[in-house]
């Protein structure tokens, strides 16, 4: 199975969902932009009505004060209304949403996964090429430790058995130098070393949870293949699902079950395992 079912030709079932879906995401928008509307006038009316209660008889009519909460009122109930509605759209766009995003959220889901993919291959190769240079240093370091400590020795002998003013052999100082150059290098690599792994540490539970939403998203765009190839036979099967209610009523008419052989679920396990992986 192919990953993308909008390869295919025919895309009927999901053009007519995600028409109904745009159409009803247009009237939620232009609702909720009423909504901010309709709260900010009854905040207004209200915050009108609050001050001419606070001035009391003196500085305002008792008509007046009724006029503010009548309108303040009738302001609290248009917002009412509107969210009302907006529920209502809600009920209604909220099954759609599913199939209508499903594109979207796939190629989103899969390219989640493949940048994660993507840093943890990166971050395995810095990690790997860090453990070889801190072996080499090693080796390294400990190869001139040794040839300090034989360095050492000769000046020894040469500074108990000599009169004249001991001079450090350059060769001793260059090592011990090549040394402090070496062990600063290996602390700067070791510190690098242990980034890589705490950001690491991260990385299996993230590609679980992203290979997890790729296969939820996948499962929609397989959903929707399946209903694409199968409206030209949706006659069919309604015939044969109402035929199965006659003559059995506790069959429900809008449902058919399909029996699926073995051999054709084990093969789209095999390919959808595949997918994953290369994915």
């Amino acid at each position: 199975m192919k990953l993308n079912p909008f390869n295919k030709k025919s895309t009927a079932y999901y053009d007519k969902l995600k028409e109904q879906y745009d159409k009803l995401d247009r009237e939620l928008s232009a609702l909720r932009a009423k909504l901010q509307e309709a709260e900010a006038d009854a905040e207004q009316k209200q915050r009108r009505h609050h001050e001419l209660t606070q001035r009391g008889s003196m500085f305002s009519s008792v008509a007046d004060e009724r006029r503010a909460s009548f309108a303040a009122s009738e302001a609290g109930n248009r917002v009412s209304a509107i969210k009302g509605d907006i529920g209502q759209l809600l009920s209604r766009i909220t099954p759609l949403m599913r199939i209508a995003l499903a594109p979207e959220q796939f190629a989103q889901a899969k390219q989640t996964l493949d940048d994660l993919r993507k840093q943890d291959r990166e971050l395995a190769a810095d990690l790997a090429k860090a453990d070889s240079q801190i072996a080499k240093l090693n080796k390294r370091v400990a190869d001139v430790q040794a040839r300090i400590t034989a360095e050492i020795n000769t000046a020894s002998s040469t500074l108990l058995n000599g009169e004249a003013e001991f001079v450090v052999p350059e060769a001793l100082a260059k090592l011990e130098a090549e040394q402090r150059i070496a062990t600063t290098s290996l602390s700067g690599l070791n510190a690098r070393r242990e980034e890589i792994l705490s950001s690491l540490a991260g990385f299996p539970k993230a590609l679980r949870e992203a290979e997890r939403i790729f296969v939820a998203c996948r499962a929609v765009m397989a959903e929707v293949d399946l209903y694409e190839q199968l409206m030209p036979m949706m006659g069919a099967l309604a015939r044969a699902s109402v035929s199965r209610h006659q003559d059995t009523y506790s069959h429900e008419p809008g449902r058919f079950e399909v029996e699926i052989p073995a051999d054709l679920l084990a093969s789209a396990e095999a390919d959808l395992s595949a997918e994953l992986a290369a994915a």
